[in-house]
C-alpha cells in the first residue's frame, strides 16, 4: 500500500482520464532517480504512471514529458518503447501513462541491449528533439561547464587531465535514447524495450554508447564497471565498425565528461556520484 505522502489523488485522476477502471492496488517502482514512477494493477493489465519533476533536468540528461510522449508515439509498434496510453495533467503534476513491460532488467549492459541501440539508431527521429553534438570540442566544452566555479582538488585534476583524442567530425541525425543504462532496458523474449525516454535526442550514436557502457552509470545503479573484454564484446554486438571505431577513439573524452558531470552532481549533494566519477575517470 502507498503512504499518504504518495501521489494518490494524481494517480486516481490519471487513471480516470485514461478510462481505466479502479486500480486493485498501487505500487511505487524503485530505480527511478529523476521522476516518481508507480505501477497500477488493473483487471487483466498493469500500467505505469510517471510523474515528472521539472527541477531534475540538467544539461546532460534533460527531463521533458512531451519529448517522452512524442517518442513513445513515434516508436509505436517497434517494440523499442512501451505502448503509450496518454499524457494527463493532475493535481500532483503532469503524468505519463504507458503499458507495463514484463521482462528482466539486467544489472549490466548486455549484447542484446547494445543490439537494441543499434536498431534504434536506424530509425528516423521524431521532430523537435534536442540536438547532441559528438564533436570533441563540444564534449570538452560541456565538461568544463560542469566544473565551472569548482575549486576542489578533484576539479583541478579533471581540468589538468583532459584526454587528447582525434578531432573527428560529429555524426548527426541518429535517433538517441539519451539515457540507455541497463536500468532503463527491459529484456523480453522478442528483444529489448527501452523505458525512461525523458531525455531523447538527435545526434551522434557514440553519445548513447558512452552512457550504456559507462562505469559511473553502472555503479550508480548497483553494478560493477565493465572491463575491456566485456566492452569489446558489447561493441561487436553493435554491428557497425565505423561507429564502434569512432567510440574507441573518443571514449577517453566521453569518460572525462562523465566524470565532470559526476563531480557536478556530487557538489549538489548526491554523494554516490563522487565515487562514480572516480570509477569513470582517474
Amino acid at each position: 500500500m502507498l503512504g499518504t505522502t504518495e501521489k494518490l489523488k494524481g494517480l486516481a485522476q490519471a487513471a480516470n482520464a485514461a478510462h481505466l477502471s479502479a486500480s486493485t492496488h498501487w505500487e511505487k517502482l524503485s530505480g527511478g532517480r529523476t521522476n516518481h514512477v508507480y505501477l497500477g494493477h488493473f483487471p487483466n493489465m498493469k500500467m505505469v504512471f510517471k510523474f515528472f519533476d521539472k527541477n531534475r533536468s540538467n544539461p546532460l540528461f534533460s527531463n521533458d514529458i512531451d519529448d517522452e510522449k512524442n517518442v513513445l508515439i513515434a516508436l509505436s509498434g517497434t517494440g523499442l518503447s512501451p505502448p503509450f496510453r496518454g499524457r494527463f495533467e493532475t493535481d500532483d503534476g503532469p503524468c505519463l501513462v504507458y503499458d507495463f513491460i514484463a521482462g528482466e532488467i539486467s544489472s549490466k549492459a548486455t549484447s542484446q541491449m547494445i543490439a537494441g541501440l543499434a536498431h534504434l539508431h536506424t530509425h528516423t527521429p521524431t521532430d523537435g528533439l534536442r540536438q547532441v553534438s559528438g564533436a570533441p570540442e563540444a564534449i570538452f566544452t560541456q565538461g568544463l561547464a560542469f566544473l565551472e566555479g569548482d575549486r576542489s582538488q578533484r576539479a583541478k585534476y579533471l581540468r589538468a587531465h583532459v584526454p587528447n583524442v582525434p578531432n573527428l567530425a560529429s555524426v548527426y541525425g541518429c535517433f538517441l535514447h539519451g539515457d540507455p543504462t541497463p536500468a532503463n532496458t527491459i529484456n523480453t523474449d522478442i528483444g529489448v524495450t527501452f523505458v525512461d525516454w525523458q531525455c531523447p535526442a538527435v545526434g551522434d550514436p557514440v553519445h548513447d554508447l558512452s552512457i550504456a557502457l559507462s562505469g559511473a552509470m553502472h555503479f550508480i545503479y548497483g553494478a560493477t564497471a565493465l572491463d575491456t573484454h566485456e566492452i569489446d564484446a558489447l561493441l561487436a554486438a553493435y554491428g557497425d565498425e565505423k561507429i564502434t571505431d569512432r567510440f574507441k577513439a573518443l571514449a577517453p573524452l566521453y569518460r572525462w565528461r562523465m566524470a565532470c558531470y559526476c563531480q557536478w552532481k556530487a557538489r549538489r549533494g548526491e554523494a554516490d556520484y563522487a565515487t562514480a566519477g572516480a570509477i569513470e575517470f582517474s
